[in-house]
């Protein structure tokens, strides 16, 4: 499994990412780690719509998500 880092613009967003990310069945996990979400995924899709919605919700900020899709 191959792990991603989201730095979210609180702890409190990062703590929202992560519980709507965090998806064990699809074996995708999140964690906050205070204003950064860990993604452990499989799939390389996972991470990129973590960043997308994150930044469309106003928890990571355009540059925050754009690292995570560039890292990809």
């Amino acid at each position: 499994m191959a792990d991603a880092r989201l730095q979210c613009l609180s702890p409190e967003a990062a703590r929202a990412v992560a519980a709507e990310a965090d998806l064990p069945e699809q074996n995708h996990r999140a964690r906050a780690e205070g204003s950064v979400v860990v993604l452990t995924y499989i799939d390389k899709r996972y991470p990129l719509n973590v960043a997308e919605w994150a930044f469309e919700h106003g928890h990571a900020g355009d540059s925050s998500a754009g690292a995570v899709i560039g890292g990809l």
